[in-house]
């Protein structure tokens, strides 16, 4: 990584309750990066593991859809297994509702953090995510080294970020997650005990989350819209479609219901293309990801040469690190724009302010 890049900038983070908080706010050098908020009873939380109704089965398509507890619709992603109509299955919250999609969740429990996906009842799993290419012995050791600390009956994933992670803040995470789930959930030995849909675990409060996603953040609370003020005004041009930069540089934010194009103007800027490169790339990754973009994204850069392509490319790379929904970034495509996608985690931020404005 870029020495300018390896240190993380000092982050905060702002609640409106010590213990169970509404909402809180994740800043980096006083700008806005992430807003978490609990939403409505009917909006699945992410994390939350379920016994839930299968109801439907698209073999071709590798999904089906089932019932929770409340009798929300969710949407789950199958792999191998030979599920029918009516039985029961152990489901985990992986996104938000989205356009006309329900929730959607994957089978089996897993506790995922930004280092690591944690796999109770699955002690024999111990591997890489299927995206890293690890390159050294101790990256390949790595993931072995740390399932020997976790309790007994926990399998585990380690995500990309662990790769070049210091070691403290992976235990941190792992300690986090385990904890809440010993304290909260439940893993049901059989599920054919069970005669209906039932939550299982909650998933991990807004506190503990943003604990796990700026784990150096110094925490401040304030119940004070005054003090909040200065996050809403933040938010609101998130919401925009113009963002105009504090370099003069605009960038154009357009989406549909799977892709996003971002366009950036840079004739207001006199920075050269290196600084202007690294400038874009931060500021649209931030931008990514407190928007809660996803899906397909393209960005058509200004003109850049081969060497700064190259750099604004490891720029994102290195940017989107801080994203726990772990975006891949493809570099610059035939038509000579930049290309990523971003899984589906949370609803757009103009669409999860909508949800809050209505429930006040």
């Amino acid at each position: 990584m870029d020495k300018s890049l390896s240190a993380s900038p000092p982050q905060n983070i702002f609640a409106d309750d010590e213990h169970n908080p509404s909402k809180i706010a994740i800043l980096e050098n006083g700008n806005l990066v992430e807003f978490l908020t609990i939403l409505k009873p009917e909006i699945p939380e992410i994390g939350s593991v379920h016994i839930a109704r299968i109801y439907q089965v698209f073999r071709q398509h590798k999904l089906a859809t089932a019932m929770l507890e409340d009798g929300i619709q969710i949407s789950v992603r199958l792999s191998s297994e030979k599920l029918h109509p009516g039985a029961l299955a152990l489901v985990t919250i992986t996104s938000e509702p989205w356009a006309l999609k329900p929730a959607r969740a994957i089978l089996g429990a897993q506790l995922a953090g930004k280092y690591v996906i944690l796999l109770p009842g699955q002690a024999e799993t111990a591997r890489l995510g299927r995206n890293i290419i690890a390159t050294q012995p101790s990256e390949i050791a790595l993931t072995d080294e740390i399932k020997k600390g976790l309790p007994e009956g926990f399998g585990i994933i380690l995500r990309r970020q662990a790769i070049s992670a210091e070691q403290f803040l992976i235990k941190n995470e792992i300690e986090i997650l385990i904890s809440d789930w010993q304290e909260n959930g439940e893993l049901p030995a059989d599920l054919n005990v069970f005669a209906s849909p039932k939550k299982l675990y909650n998933g991990l409060p807004l506190v503990k989350l943003a604990g796990i996603i700026a784990p150096t953040g110094s925490i401040r609370i304030s119940r004070d819209d005054f003090e909040w003020q200065a996050v809403y005004d933040q938010l609101e041009k998130a919401c925009e479609s113009k963002f105009t930069t504090e370099k003069g540089v605009v960038i154009w934010f357009q989406s549909t219901k799977g892709m996003t194009a971002i366009d950036i103007d840079s004739a207001g800027s006199k920075m050269g293309a290196s600084d202007l490169s690294e400038h874009i790339a931060e500021v649209v990754m931030k931008q990514i990801r407190l928007r809660h973009i996803s899906g397909a994204v393209f960005i058509d850069m200004p003109r850049l040469a081969k060497t700064d392509r190259k750099k604004f490319h490891r720029f994102c790379q290195d940017y989107a690190l801080a994203d726990i929904r772990h975006p891949d970034i493809y570099g610059f495509g035939p038509a000579g724009l930049v290309e990523m996608t971003i899984r589906h985690t949370y609803m757009p931020l103009i669409d999860r302010m909508k949800v809050i404005l209505s429930s006040i």
